[in-house]
């Protein structure tokens, strides 16, 4: 099983080189909130959505995209672990 500080890499290192349009120069800490802190927009969460379902092999309702689920690192890895 994957442990949840790889979960909180992969996601973490996801949003850095694929879905932030200027991204940071250090990582987000994993309770930094990503929508409201302009780090990821509408498109971006989807790209996010997309790369869990494929790396963690989860499914992802639609009912489950909410921002309580996506607001940080730490509730998107909650999300997935919750799944697998």
């Amino acid at each position: 099983m994957t442990s949840e500080k790889d979960v909180i890499q992969r996601v973490t290192q996801y949003i850095m080189t694929e879905v932030a349009s200027s991204p940071p120069e250090t990582p987000p800490a994993p309770d930094f909130p990503i929508i409201e802190g302009g780090l990821v927009d509408s498109l971006g969460l989807f790209k996010l959505i997309a790369f869990a379902e494929e790396q963690f092999d989860v499914r992802i309702a639609p009912e489950e995209i909410v921002l309580e689920n996506f607001s940080t690192i730490n509730a998107i890895v909650s999300l997935i672990r919750g799944k697998m």
